[in-house]
């Protein structure tokens, strides 16, 4: 689940709030600030549960444990190698 917010706060970093809502000045900066911050918030969280999947697996397995986790909304820690 950690996987899908990192992923999904990423993705929203991604989105010009500040020319979508017209602004302007110290306000689009702040708003610039924000979705930078939102896409390390998102790196942070995904990047965490990734490297708890190298942990656990190794390189080798990691990516495919990461998708399958991605994918069915599941833990790492709960997601059993299929390979």
């Amino acid at each position: 689940m950690k996987l899908r917010l990192g992923v999904v706060l990423w993705l929203m970093s991604w989105i010009p709030y500040g020319i979508i809502l017209g602004l302007s000045g110290a306000w689009l900066t702040a708003s610039w600030a924000f979705e930078f911050l939102l896409g390390v918030c998102g790196l942070a969280l995904a990047g965490t549960e990734f490297a708890q999947a190298v942990k656990t697996q190794g390189w080798k397995r990691a990516p495919a444990i990461a998708w399958h986790a991605l994918v069915h909304g599941k833990d790492v820690e709960d997601v059993v190698p299929e390979l």
